[in-house]
């Protein structure tokens, strides 16, 4: 009976064993495609941009823009809504429970690439054709229940690469304005 008992323990602790080492693995690999946010001085680092990039504010988000960029507040129905304007190129953003997810633009036509920016997870696709599609950022959650999506609509090649340097600027950490401009009323033209 006991060698029975110890037999059994035996196999016991060998498969406890075994499954704690193959959720290692797993682990391991999900960690090497989403690694967790930086903490520590690490994540208070800043993106290295030119000198002439300044910081556009848009409250609960910002990013580093070249010089002459601007933020717009826009309509909004269930989320906060703005774009981001310069150089020719217009980086929409929708800030709320309901944002794109960016599921559409999904590989072999899109590079999709999953990274941390601003201490968060994202996901950033961009067309491998320029000009044919979405180039955007997408957070699954930046807080409160909230995500955020930053796009920008059938750019060039050097506005599609202008758009991912100013990605991997994105900050977070500032309130939602009190007023949120409202959608224009429906039978007003």
């Amino acid at each position: 009976m006991r060698k029975t008992r110890r037999v059994t323990l035996s196999a016991m602790l060998i498969a406890v064993g075994g499954l704690s080492l193959i959720g290692c693995s797993s682990a391991h690999n999900h960690a090497q495609v989403y690694p967790p946010p930086p903490s520590g001085p690490e994540s208070l680092t800043t993106i290295s941009a030119p000198d002439n990039w300044h910081k556009v504010d848009a409250g609960p988000c910002s990013i580093l823009a070249p010089s002459g960029w601007e933020f717009h507040q826009l309509p909004g129905v269930d989320s906060y809504v703005g774009e981001f304007v310069g150089d020719g190129v217009v980086l929409t953003f929708d800030f709320g429970g309901y944002s794109n997810s960016l599921k559409k633009e999904k590989k072999p036509a899109f590079i999709v690439v999953h990274k941390v920016i601003g201490g968060r997870r994202a996901k950033m696709v961009s067309p491998r054709t320029p000009g044919h599609g979405i180039t955007g950022v997408y957070f699954r959650n930046v807080g409160d229940s909230n995500a955020l999506t930053l796009f920008g609509h059938d750019l060039t090649s050097t506005q599609q690469e202008l758009a991912l340097k100013i990605f991997d600027t994105i900050r977070f950490g500032g309130p939602v304005p009190r007023y949120v401009v409202p959608p224009p009323p429906k039978n007003a033209q």
